[in-house]
């Protein structure tokens, strides 16, 4: 498994003002996912705010003018858009939840293999005897490791929630302006399997 992964923002979604807070690898253009921005995700966050500002958000805005133009140049107009931004963007997006998930499962096999069932059943009734508070103690110090686990597990689904809604809203706005007949999810889907990626 990978230990990072570089992420590089399509040429029309790359904006000058990323406001990251702090002086990090990642730059405007590309962001470096590794174990450590999936459990302290303020950056990851940042890095989607920019995508999805920059390419779900203006949509209307890309396509500004395009009943105006001949039906030729209108498929290109909204081709260019999907597959050049828009796709792309959102790609970047799957690959770097992807990407937490698969930390996600790889933290979850060391903490089982750390505090797996051996240690927690079995300590716990030993100590008891000595100590009334030992079980609460040990269970709390389990809690404790598991807890940027869940934290991680929550806003991977929660990412994977917003994704979905995003590209529902970017259809149907696609659906209106470009073409009512494209169905735009399963072409960001074919876009994927295009890049080798499902």
């Amino acid at each position: 498994m990978l230990d990072h992964l570089t992420l590089k923002t399509p040429a029309g979604v790359v904006e000058t003002n990323l406001k990251t807070g702090r002086s990090d690898n990642a730059t405007i253009e590309a962001l470096t996912m590794t174990r450590e921005k999936c459990l302290s995700r303020e950056l990851v966050d940042s890095f989607f705010r920019l995508l999805r500002h920059n390419s779900d958000d203006v949509i209307k805005q890309k396509l500004n003018n395009i009943d105006n133009l001949s039906a030729k140049a209108k498929v290109t107009r909204c081709g260019d858009f999907v597959q050049r931004e828009l796709f792309p963007s959102w790609d970047l997006r799957h690959e770097a939840i992807n990407f937490c998930e698969r930390e996600a499962r790889a933290i979850k096999k060391e903490l089982d293999s750390r505090f797996g069932s051996s240690h927690a059943v079995e300590r716990p009734v030993l100590d008891a005897r000595m100590d009334p508070y030992a079980a609460a103690d040990s269970s709390s110090q389990k809690e404790a490791h598991y807890r940027d686990w869940k934290e991680l597990t929550r806003w991977i689904q929660n990412q994977r929630e917003i994704e979905e809604i995003l590209q529902k809203n970017g259809a149907s706005v696609l659906n209106r302006a470009c073409d009512p007949d494209e169905a735009y999810i399963d072409a960001f889907k074919k876009f994927q399997v295009s890049l080798g990626k499902k």
